[in-house]
């Protein structure tokens, strides 16, 4: 049983790294304009770009979900928030066209289907009662306030650097929460 501080704690260091983790998630479709433009992309290359990200979540969720039973989640969980590490860096240092941007999209669903269903699961394991259902409430707010904020950065760092630095913050702050996963 976990006492009440360090339930405030758990959800707290969980609520901060999911927030982390998908800061970046939606840098591609504020930036979409630039891509287009910058590499020739057709509306339904631009729309198979958005859907790689959505498409390998789906197919992953079922299997990384499923492997929490067998493995502690917090290494699902890293796993995870690496590969989306992996592919906002990649996107910022080496997506020239569509196909690694596709390949990189895809592995960033990958990453979030390992971090998002995970951490709830996380929360479901450790806490109970009145503390579970908080913490859960918690985490599907930080998730949606960084949802919408991943846009708002996307704009605001890409304006201040180019694409490639809001890309390179996504990365950054999923590695930040790795570094939390792991603690």
């Amino acid at each position: 049983r976990v006492s009440e501080r360090g339930a405030r704690h758990f959800t707290g260091a969980v609520v901060a790294a999911q927030v982390l983790v998908q800061i970046g998630a939606f840098t591609l479709p504020a930036l979409l304009p630039h891509y287009l433009a910058a590499w020739s992309l057709s509306a339904t290359a631009a729309g198979w770009l958005i859907g790689a990200f959505f498409g390998a979540y789906v197919l992953a969720v079922p299997v990384l979900v499923a492997l929490t039973d067998r493995v502690p989640g917090r290494r699902v969980y890293l796993f995870g928030a690496l590969a989306t590490a992996a592919s906002h860096l990649g996107f910022a240092l080496l997506a020239d066209g569509f196909w690694s941007a596709f390949l990189l999209r895809a592995l960033a669903g990958l990453g979030w289907a390992g971090c998002y269903m995970p951490g709830l699961k996380a929360i479901a394991d450790r806490l109970e009662g009145t503390a579970q259902s908080r913490a859960v409430s918690w985490h599907a707010a930080g998730v949606g306030i960084a949802g919408a904020a991943s846009f708002a950065l996307a704009g605001g760092l890409a304006a201040l650097g180019g694409p490639s630095a809001a890309f390179l913050f996504g990365g950054g702050a999923a590695l930040l929460a790795a570094l939390i996963g792991a603690a």
